[in-house]
């Protein structure tokens, strides 16, 4: 904890040139330990994950000094701890059908160990086909996280290719760090889908879980996605509720307003 404390009182970006070194100097540092916990009532409040990476990959994306994203960022790696360093290993021997399929149940079944593992995996074999499952789980979740996490995943590796001249081995560290980012919130969160057949599920979905940021994304690039990737069952929501932007916090103030600019 007493690291953490230190990250918080300093300039987490100084001497640093890009999104990339950010992800090293960091790595194994950008997860939180539960993403909910219980009140002296036994209600269970939801804890909105780390969204340390999105922030820096903007810092960066924005290539200029933000004061408010250094306080945020290091005000968050308060909530997170640092993790054993553990290298994810290749699983090059599995046949692409197995692999497909482990990896969409070991989400289902939330065992991260083995989601991380074969996540990455198929990432280097078929980044396409890795972002078809993640945006097919987060467009029927009722956690808006996991679709806003999948969006900017997608962009903060697209990033580190274009750092590192798409080189492998010059890679590898840095998007193994937003896999399994990614990939242990889907797994340590809450699994709850809608129902896109009864009308009171979804109502209730709109009214008491999407907030601006999710509205924004989806109306301005659900489209999109749909055509990119295969993805099934879901059915395009209208939202017909006005949501305030102050609801949001801190952190997803920031990734709305980088999506309203750079979009």
């Amino acid at each position: 904890m007493a690291e953490n404390q230190n990250l918080e009182s300093e300039n987490v970006f100084l001497n640093i040139e890009n999104f990339s070194q950010f992800i090293l100097k960091y790595k194994n540092h950008f997860e939180k330990r539960k993403y909910y916990q219980i009140d002296e009532n036994f209600k269970i409040i939801k804890k909105e994950p780390s969204f340390i990476l999105e922030l820096a990959y903007i810092y960066f994306a924005e290539n200029k000094e933000n004061e408010n994203i250094k306080k945020i960022v290091g005000g968050q790696f308060l909530e997170t701890f640092k993790k054993k360093e553990k290298k994810i290993e290749r699983l090059s021997k599995i046949e692409m059908s197995k692999l497909v399929d482990g990896f969409r149940r070991s989400i289902f079944n939330k065992e991260s160990v083995f989601a991380v593992k074969l996540g990455n995996e198929l990432l280097y074999r078929d980044k396409g086909k890795f972002f078809e499952i993640l945006y097919n789980y987060s467009l029927i979740s009722m956690d808006v996280n996991k679709f806003v996490k999948t969006f900017f995943a997608e962009r903060m590796i697209e990033k580190i290719k274009i750092e590192n001249n798409s080189k492998f081995n010059e890679i590898r560290d840095k998007i193994d760090e937003i896999i399994k980012n990614i990939l242990n919130y889907f797994t340590k969160s809450d699994l709850t889908f809608l129902n896109f057949e009864n009308v009171e599920n979804l109502n209730y979905f709109v009214e008491n879980h999407v907030d601006e940021l999710y509205k924004k994304i989806y109306v301005e690039n659900f489209d999109k996605i749909v055509e990119k990737y295969n993805v099934k069952n879901v059915e395009k929501i209208k939202f017909d509720k006005n949501y305030n932007f102050e609801d949001l916090s801190e952190s997803k103030k920031i990734l709305y307003k980088y999506i309203e600019n750079f979009n």
